[in-house]
């Protein structure tokens, strides 16, 4: 009977504990303003990221419908969380349903009906974000409140979503959340409440932030696309942000054109549905604005949304209206563009917004009835859209079985190893397939050793693959008047090409100088799956001490030098071609001296380079090089390529200083630094005046002004080198006035039109500024420069040009318009002054990160400076 009597007693504790636990998780969620002190949407209330998170995990704590998680960390080190929301029941078979939607995407040794089946019982994973372009502050914000709407709700709706979608709300920017509501708080109550950041919202990026998504060189990139290509595969990923064509409230699918010829047709046909749903829930809730149909295109993948549309994910981007952070606006009819004032009704704009205030928590309200709409769409259709995950994978793999290309070839042997295996290692990131070869083999009449890495289209996201390794043909829109003007009758368009929203052109092995092949035969060949690719390990070859030689040709190789220098070794540049041991290097060739081989040893390991050692230092004449000083400036005027020039040095381990306007102001640069580097800006004019006074805090107005100008000027008078980037280049010529034009500068649409392609140039590898280029060589043109060089009388050194354009091939990917304007025209230009230089990069050789095929172009500039 005791034993009995004390079961008892266990089981009725055990039933009270239950209880218990039952009863904290019923307790009441509370609201974001019970925790916040203040309503979502609010005037003058930005949440931030930290209050966000603590909140939800306070949602968490007391509700079994939301899960926090971490996917990693954001670039200044944040913990980067994302929630999912669903009912009790799906959040407690989780893997239960994320291993259905792989099966499904994935498509593989499953027939229809067993997709069927794995339809009707699966759940529609949605991915919402909100935050990702910090600034624009109503999608983050309106996450904490769609978090409570959801996890709160009773109602039969909200309820029937619960059951049928798994969502993730994920805050995409965390840093930049943080930076914008820290900046929004200082400034608030004066009369630079609404002035605009004076540095990036994004560490490295900035805006573009959400042109990274193909590449993923930020951390914040690598956990999204991890979270979307490896860990969930959602049905939809919805991507807010908020600038909306004025004076519409929201813009909204379907979109405008070009369309990305690499996305399976049902992806654009859920596009526009989801948009009419969200077109339909605005105008029944009154809320006036919505538009289509203008501006945003889906030609360039490196968006969050559009790089997932090649894999079979149904992207959505949709674009609330801003004022500037939490402050409102007035607006009458009168403040509209004339073509709006009327009020006039169309097909894509059927209920014009007539003005009155813009409040934040309007722009809150328009993004929950937006990310409502889409989780209504998904709860409606989740069984259809489950099962075309499986028919657009299918239909994927069956189409490459048939027609070319059938893989892509990427031999061994390449000019930087290193740049092969992190293209393809980010592919696997994105979910792209990597196999090697077992055995030799022979495709389109080449033969391909054993070791050799494939890409095979017979693979669900294979479109993805395409998008990244073909060449771009962007069409010219003037020749196809139906795909946009929706009109009865079609008009004849006249005039400049019509640009696309973004890049036209972009093929990354041309970025980074990796050669692949399209088999346009079918492959047979064993191979395995390849999880990550890595190079032969690093080592020295050669028993001497005297001295070490490096491929200038590798990115890595800078690495080594600037580690070299910091244990206070020594570098020089081979000037001319030389034998060393039967085997001849090219000029440029890095031979580094008084260091430990020891160390070296470690350095080619780490390095994955492979390193000759020489008992005698090689037989050739060569130029010195030092630990430069260098200095980048970073104008007030926040520009996104400042944040990517920094990047790609910290990547490569150079040391350097940020210089703002006071610095340069102070002068005395020469005694500072060898390098000042100007990164590509909006305009000189803003560099040379910056903000306006009244537009900024005091200590952000001015600019460079001329002073600082003529500081510049005196360092390189005395023995500095003032780098400039892209447009900036045009500071060079307008103040410093060498002998030299850029034809483009004044050039109209009419005459020249590259906003961004892949160009082909040719280099004077005889310059140390061209060491480690071949010739010719992929680049990146984006509204960039082309020069006449003017030769210099008496003694007074010319310019030297180190890159032209080329007169044949010169497009390789994209578009350009009015070729023969720049067609042999000079690139890059060394600009001797007095006992310094000007070196003119003109065309962005680090854009955004991405070509790293002529990221040494910088990286000997910097280095040139040193040069004896």
């Amino acid at each position: 009977m005791k034993k009995v009597y004390s079961l008892l007693i266990l089981s009725g504790l055990g039933l009270l504990l239950l209880t218990g636990l039952a009863s904290l998780k019923a307790q009441v969620i509370p609201a974001p303003e019970d925790i916040l002190g203040f309503k979502v949407g609010a005037d003058y209330h930005l949440i931030n990221y930290t209050q966000a998170i603590d909140y939800l995990k306070k949602v968490a704590s007391v509700s079994d419908k939301i899960k926090l998680m971490e996917m990693g960390k954001t670039t200044l080190g944040l913990p980067m969380y994302y929630a999912v929301i669903s009912s009790p029941d799906n959040l407690a078979n989780l893997e239960k349903y994320r291993e259905i939607i792989k099966k499904l995407s994935l498509a593989r040794d499953l027939s229809p009906e067993e997709a069927q089946k794995l339809s009707e019982q699966g759940k529609a994973v949605v991915y919402i974000d909100g935050g990702l372009h910090a600034t624009e502050c109503a999608p983050a914000q309106h996450l904490v409140q769609l978090a409570y709407d959801l996890v709160s709700a009773k109602d039969a709706k909200t309820l029937n979503i619960l059951n049928e979608v798994i969502c993730l709300l994920v805050f995409a920017n965390p840093d930049g959340m943080n930076k914008v509501a820290e900046w929004y708080q200082k400034n608030l109550g004066t009369p630079y409440e609404v002035s605009p950041l004076p540095y990036l919202y994004h560490y490295y990026a900035g805006h573009d932030n959400n042109r990274d998504s193909y590449i993923s060189n930020l951390k914040e990139t690598q956990n999204i696309n991890k979270l979307v290509n490896q860990e969930w595969y959602p049905v939809i990923l919805y991507n807010h942000h908020q600038t909306a064509p004025f004076p519409a409230r929201i813009w909204i699918p379907p979109n405008s054109e070009p369309t990305n010829p690499n996305v399976h047709p049902l992806i654009v046909r859920w596009q526009n549905l989801i948009g009419s749903a969200m077109g339909a829930a605005f105008d029944a809730e009154g809320k006036e604005g919505a538009i289509s149909r203008i501006v945003f295109d889906t030609w360039y993948p490196g968006y969050v949304t559009q790089v997932v549309d090649s894999h079979n994910i149904i992207s959505i981007l949709t674009e609330t209206a801003l004022y500037r952070y939490a402050t409102p606006r007035f607006y009458t009819v009168k403040d509209f563009p004339p073509e709006y004032q009327d009020l006039t009704m169309s097909a894509f704009y059927p209920s014009p917004w007539k003005g009155g205030w813009w409040r934040l928590k309007d722009a809150v309200d328009y993004c929950l009835t937006a990310s409502k709409a889409v989780l209504e769409v998904a709860a409606k259709y989740r069984q259809e859209l489950l099962y075309n995950k499986y028919k657009m994978a299918r239909d994927v793999m069956a189409r490459f079985q048939k027609e070319p290309p059938y893989a892509w070839i990427i031999p061994q042997n390449q000019t930087d190893p290193g740049n092969m295996a992190l293209l393809l290692n980010r592919m696997i990131l994105l979910g792209i397939e990597v196999y090697e070869a077992q055995e030799e083999f022979t495709c389109d009449g080449i033969l391909y050793p054993k070791g050799t890495l494939l890409i095979p289209m017979n693979q669900p996201f294979a479109l993805f693959a395409k998008n990244m390794f073909e060449e771009q043909h962007y069409p010219d829109l003037r020749k196809y008047p139906d795909l946009w003007q929706g009109l009865v009758s079609s008009r004849k368009f006249e005039g400049a090409p019509i640009e696309a929203y973004d890049m036209m052109g972009w093929t990354l092995p041309y970025q980074f100088n990796v050669k692949v092949l399209a088999a346009n035969t079918p492959v047979s060949v064993k191979m395995t799956l390849v999880k990550n690719v890595t190079l032969p390990a690093g080592k020295i070859e050669g028993s001497g001490r005297a001295a070490f030689l490096l491929d200038h040709s590798q990115n890595a190789s800078f690495i080594a030098i600037n580690r070299i220098f910091k244990q206070n070794g020594k570098i020089s540049w081979a000037k001319k071609s030389f034998t060393y041991d039967g085997k001849t290097y090219p000029e440029g060739t890095i031979i580094a001296s008084s260091i430990n081989r020891e160390f070296m040893d470690r350095l080619a390991k780490d390095l994955c380079l492979k390193i000759l050692a020489c008992s005698s230092k090689p037989p050739v004449e060569t130029y010195e090089v030092r630990a430069p000083k260098v200095g980048i400036y970073q104008s007030w005027v926040a520009v996104e390529d400042e944040g990517w020039t920094r990047f790609v040095l910290d990547e490569h381990e150079f040391s350097y200083k940020v210089l703002h306007d006071a610095d340069i102001r102070a002068g005395n640069l020469a005694a500072q630094y060898d390098t000042i580097i100007l990164p590509d800006h909006y305009s000189p004019e803003l560099i040379v005046n910056g903000y306006q006074k009244g537009t900024m805090p005091p200590d952000y107005i001015g600019g460079l002004t001329s002073h600082g100008v003529n500081n510049l000027k005196e360092f390189v008078k005395q023995g500095g080198t003032l780098i400039f980037m892209n447009t900036t280049c045009n500071l060079a010529t307008g103040e410093f006035k060498p002998p030299v034009r850029n034809v483009l500068e004044k050039a109209k649409k009419e005459e020249f039109n590259c906003v961004g392609s892949i160009l082909q140039a040719e280099f004077d590898l005889s310059h140390p500024i061209a060491y480690g280029m071949q010739n010719p060589q992929p680049i990146v043109f984006a509204d960039s420069c082309a020069f006449d060089v003017f030769p210099s009388f008496g003694q007074k050194p010319s310019p030297r040009i180190v890159a032209k354009y080329s007169a044949d091939n010169l497009l390789l990917s994209g578009w350009i318009y009015g070729e023969k304007l720049i067609q042999q025209k000079a690139a890059i230009v060394e600009v001797p002054m007095e006992k310094g230089r000007l070196i003119l990069l003109g065309f962005p050789v680090q854009f955004r990160a991405q070509p790293r095929g002529t990221f040494k172009l910088l990286f000997n500039s910097i280095y040139y400076s040193t040069l004896k």
